[in-house]
């Protein structure tokens, strides 16, 4: 993740051009006294951290993730091609024998 930093009266100046450093840094720090006060976050980064986050708190999702992972690790993959074609291939719900 590529962050930055910035001292507040030198972000205070810049502040018009925030929008154009954030397309090279996600996340821009700036500091007051040498310390870390705030930051600045690139939105997009932050919306799809926060999904993440809503991802990893749901016990369904996390385990269905890492479920896949392990299938990835242990090479029980499908091509997309194949997936799609057979998806095509098969009857509707609705037609299947019970």
């Amino acid at each position: 993740m590529n962050t930055a930093t910035l001292d507040i009266s030198e972000a205070q100046k810049k502040l018009a051009k925030i929008d154009e450093r954030l397309s090279q840094d996600r996340v821009i720090w700036v500091t007051r006294h040498n310390k870390r006060a705030f930051a600045i976050v690139d939105a997009d980064f932050l919306e799809s951290t926060f999904e993440t986050m809503e991802i990893l708190s749901d016990p369904d999702a996390s385990s269905m993730l890492r479920k896949s992972l392990e299938d990835i690790r242990c090479g029980r993959l499908h091509e997309h091609e194949d997936v799609r074609e057979n998806s095509q291939t098969m009857p509707a719900r609705d037609d299947r024998v019970g």
